[in-house]
């Protein structure tokens, strides 16, 4: 095999070589954030279970008359109700966040398996143009 031959097939390494680095730091990148989307849709999941508690201990009291009377009975349950409301609207939109970041944790576990793919199939092709290159040695 020519000298040619060889060189070319050298370049061809030091770019698998390259790309190979690529593809590690695309991985470790992806690593990341699939650890960190993980961390935040679990404290997510915290707040949601504590949040629902909340709503469930606001949905469950009741006013007595022992404690109210009147019209400031009337205006504090409609107070109340009002909060049990705005908690349970801030706990569906928490839900509705912590779907999406479900959705990108996800999306980050299959960029990261692809790389994956990728980084195997540039290791083979690494390993076929180091036995080419053997080979041309040889023949040199």
């Amino acid at each position: 095999m020519s000298s040619d031959a060889l060189s070319r097939l050298n370049q061809r390494k030091a770019a698998v070589n390259q790309d190979i680095g690529n593809a590690r730091e695309k991985i470790s990148v992806a690593e990341d954030k699939v650890k960190r989307l993980q961390r935040i849709s679990s404290s997510m999941q915290t707040s949601i279970h504590s949040l629902r508690n909340i709503k469930g201990n606001i949905d469950d009291f009741e006013v007595t008359k022992a404690k109210w009377e009147g019209d400031q009975e009337n205006q504090f349950i409609a107070k109340y109700n009002s909060y049990g409301v705005y908690v349970g609207i801030y706990d569906s939109d928490t839900s509705k966040a912590k779907s999406q970041i479900d959705d990108d944790l996800e999306m980050a576990r299959q960029e990261k398996a692809q790389a994956d793919m990728g980084l195997e199939s540039l290791q083979s092709t690494l390993n076929g143009l180091e036995s080419d290159i053997k080979v041309a040695k040889e023949d040199s």
